[in-house]
């Protein structure tokens, strides 16, 4: 396993959009699209050509592997105490606020299994909604799919995580998030449930 040289790359991993948009041709195309000022356009390249083919599981991975500053900066909102309560959240409220609380759980020591039911529990929430928000990626550029809760997401990015760092607890130390700022959301999210003992 070799875990990356430094936890602050790149905010965007060109490699891989290289790799997801079908030639020179079309990358030129979405800088003139931007540049010009036709953002939809855009936007629709980058979602059909870029954010579709890598699925919920590329999403949550470029998240992790992409976007440490970020990751590192929510977390250390939950360290002090009078930061609570926190709402955090994204457009549906699964996928950027699903990695988040998939973190959350583990830093708590939450069963695996657990961390599943809860992330698949959202799928309920989203129903009154499923169709305008499906119609809406569409014009986007992606599929049905990303307005669903993916069965075996919270297993697979386990899975990256594990994988590419070793465990999330050598993750977050790699970003500079180590046991001393972890035992503290601990503290802050356990204390009610302790006081109770």
């Amino acid at each position: 396993m070799a875990i990356p040289s430094s936890p602050f790359p790149t905010i965007l991993n060109f490699r891989d959009i290289g790799q997801s948009i079908n030639g020179l041709q079309t990358a030129v195309k979405l800088i003139a699209l931007m540049a010009v000022g036709r953002r939809t356009e855009a936007i629709f390249i980058l979602g059909s050509e870029v954010i579709q083919p890598r699925g919920l599981l590329g999403q949550a991975k470029d998240s992790i592997d992409s976007s440490v500053m970020e990751l590192k900066q929510i977390l250390e909102i939950l360290v002090e105490a009078e930061n609570y309560p926190v709402l955090f959240h994204c457009t549906s409220g699964k996928d950027r606020t699903g990695l988040i609380a998939f973190m959350l759980l583990l830093i708590l020591d939450i069963p695996l299994d657990v961390i599943s039911a809860d992330y698949l529990a959202s799928e309920g929430e989203l129903v009154a909604e499923k169709e305008a928000r499906i119609q809406e990626l569409s014009t986007i550029g992606l599929s049905a799919d990303f307005a669903r809760c993916s069965p075996d997401w919270v297993v697979n990015v386990h899975k990256h995580v594990t994988e590419t760092y070793g465990s999330l607890q050598e993750y977050l130390d790699w970003i500079g998030f180590g046991e001393a700022l972890r035992s503290k959301i601990k503290l802050n999210l356990l204390e009610d449930t302790k006081a109770k003992s």
